[in-house]
């Protein structure tokens, strides 16, 4: 007599996020999807030590800038005056949320890369994927710099992957157009970025109407976007 297998569950063994069956990328964090089973366990403990080292090099970054002075933080699409004034008081890393400490971090590899850092990005980048790999929710904000800070990096694939997850989610959000143009031309695949450049256009003053929170909060961004898509 001839049996069925139960399908095993699957989940991403990176934020441990239910996968669909054939998925090739996990919807929430980008990894490549591998199957939880009883590789989940080992991954928790690793996540929870990175977690540790995390907050201990982000709170010597922040206390210790060259010459022991505290550096400039870079926020991109953050609120004025967020990182503190230089030489102020640090930021308790303790008490930062998971949130806080991901868009603290991505912050710095976006304006290091904005600054023509590379040496920063490089350093960065990974933490700051892992804080975001760390999260319990993310939203489009979220998922939009986790895909800016992969490409910096060369994960192409991944900040494709959460492009994507933002148009499933959020159907024609301006900011996973935005991704996928970025993605293109760090491929150079002129075809696509054409493609996401007319989308973006195309639903910019619908979106904006929605008065969608990361619309408020990116607004200087979106203009720049729009001025230069525009022919």
């Amino acid at each position: 007599m001839t049996t069925t297998a139960t399908p095993v569950s699957t989940g991403c063994r990176t934020c441990a996020a239910p996968l669909s069956p054939g998925a090739r990328f996990c919807h929430r964090c980008g990894q490549p999807a591998t199957a939880a089973g009883s590789e989940r366990t080992p991954w928790i403990i690793a996540w929870t030590v990175i977690a540790v080292l995390l907050a201990l090099i982000v709170w010597h970054v922040e206390t210790r800038g060259p010459g022991g002075e505290r550096p400039i933080m870079a926020n991109v699409g953050s609120s004025p005056g967020s990182a503190g004034p230089a030489g102020g008081a640090a930021p308790d890393i303790s008490r930062m949320s998971p949130r806080e400490r991901f868009l603290r971090l991505s912050d710095r590899v976006l304006g290091a890369a904005e600054a023509g850092d590379t040496v920063t990005v490089q350093r960065f980048a990974p933490m700051a994927l892992a804080a975001y790999a760390m999260l319990d929710t993310v939203d489009v904000d979220a998922r939009y710099h986790a895909a800016m800070v992969a490409l910096e990096v060369g994960r192409q694939a991944e900040a494709l992957a959460l492009a994507d997850t933002i148009a499933a989610e959020a159907g024609t959000n301006l900011f996973g157009y935005l991704v996928q143009a970025a993605v293109a031309e760090a491929r150079g695949d002129r075809a696509a970025l054409d493609r996401a450049r007319r989308a973006f256009l195309a639903s910019y003053a619908a979106e904006l109407r929605k008065d969608r929170p990361e619309y408020k909060e990116h607004l200087e961004l979106l203009e720049q976007a729009r001025d230069r898509f525009t022919p």
